[in-house]
């Protein structure tokens, strides 16, 4: 019996110590992440941010529903055949076509909302800027590896931002600061379900809105 008991309990360890994945999150760092991803969207939501796909953008869209911009018409214009294109290629079975499409639809709207935003570049980037120091703050010493790696990432995606502003592509610029905000505003599943491709989750997830 006793015999019997400690071959049970060895298993049960065995079992316990296969589902230990040293590559995921802990229980603890995904409560950090909700915490994390509250503060975010905090900043989001604030007057000077809104940067997350379901706030800010929406607004804006909806703005560039009634604007007289003819260049930013032109885009709008632009965009919808795009989205029409990508329609007609999934259609057909080609979702590498449909995706391109998609990703180029998406960047037209946000052509237009530079013509009518010019400072939405600036103004996002502070956005991701600021709530990536108050996620810093709020983990202090914590051990926190995938949430640390994630913010390193949006890091250097503001990098590739400011550069791109820098050489007068806002289009880029606003882009990439939309897509560090839409990671900041998922990042609970990021961590939890171990997502490896950040960009393409927080692309698709704005492309295929319905812009």
């Amino acid at each position: 019996m006793h015999k019997r008991m400690t071959i049970a309990v060895a298993a049960v360890l065995v079992a316990a110590a296969c589902n230990q994945d040293p590559t995921g999150a802990s229980s603890n760092e995904v409560v950090l992440a909700q915490n994390a991803q509250v503060i975010a969207d905090n900043v989001a939501a604030s007057p000077d941010g809104g940067t997350h796909f379901e706030g800010w953008i929406r607004r804006v869209i909806e703005a560039l529903r009634t604007t007289d911009d003819p260049e930013a018409q032109a885009c709008l214009a632009e965009a919808r055949d795009l989205r029409a294109q990508a329609a007609e290629a999934f259609r057909a079975g080609n979702r590498e076509l449909g995706r391109q499409l998609l990703r180029e639809s998406f960047l037209k709207v946000l052509c237009a909302v530079v013509e009518v935003f010019p400072n939405s570049p600036e103004r996002t980037g502070l956005a991701v800027d600021q709530a990536i120091e108050r996620i810093e703050n709020f983990l202090g010493d914590r051990e926190a590896p995938r949430i640390r790696a994630i913010l390193a990432h949006v890091k250097d995606l503001r990098a590739q931002a400011d550069e791109a502003l820098a050489g007068g592509d806002k289009v880029t610029a606003l882009a990439l600061n939309l897509r560090s905000m839409q990671i900041l505003h998922r990042l609970v599943e990021h961590v939890r379900d171990r997502h490896e491709d950040h960009d393409g989750v927080a692309d698709g997830e704005m492309e295929a809105a319905g812009i």
